[in-house]
Formats: structure tokens, sequence, C-alpha cells
């Protein structure tokens, strides 16, 4: 998926999809190459995506809640 960095303010990059959508991701300074990849795609709209299959848990119209996800233990 194709993806341009069309801005980047205090920290903050514009990133503008194939199909002109766009999203604001925050940097940090020990992100990777790798990292921005991933949360690009992440975040992606779903029109951009397509999906691996899908979980047997899931159905349409179902609540549900949002968790952050745990921390790590060192």
């Amino acid at each position: 998926m194709q993806y341009t960095v069309a801005e980047i303010n205090n920290n903050v990059a514009k990133i503008v999809y194939s199909d002109d959508t766009f999203a604001f991701i925050e940097l940090h300074a020990d992100m990777t190459e790798s990292d921005l990849d991933e949360l690009v795609y992440m975040i992606a709209p779903a029109q951009l995506k397509t999906g691996a299959g899908k979980p047997s848990f899931i159905k349409a119209g179902q609540t549900r809640t949002a968790a952050k996800p745990a921390e790590e233990s060192e």
C-alpha cells in the first residue's frame, strides 16, 4: 500500500494514502521505518485493505469494548 508523508508538524506526520484519504500519526524518536510502515497500515482506510480471514469470535452488529494493550514485563 502506497502512502506519502505530506507534512510533519510538531512531531505529527500527515499521511496521505493512494486514494487521497489521510491520517495523522504521532512520531517518536525511537521509531523505526518498520514501526512507521506498520502503524500506517494498521490505521489505513478499510477500502485500501484486504483481510486475511475473519476470526470466529466476531460478528456484524456485535458491541465490544476497546482496550489499551497490556504493558510488557521486563
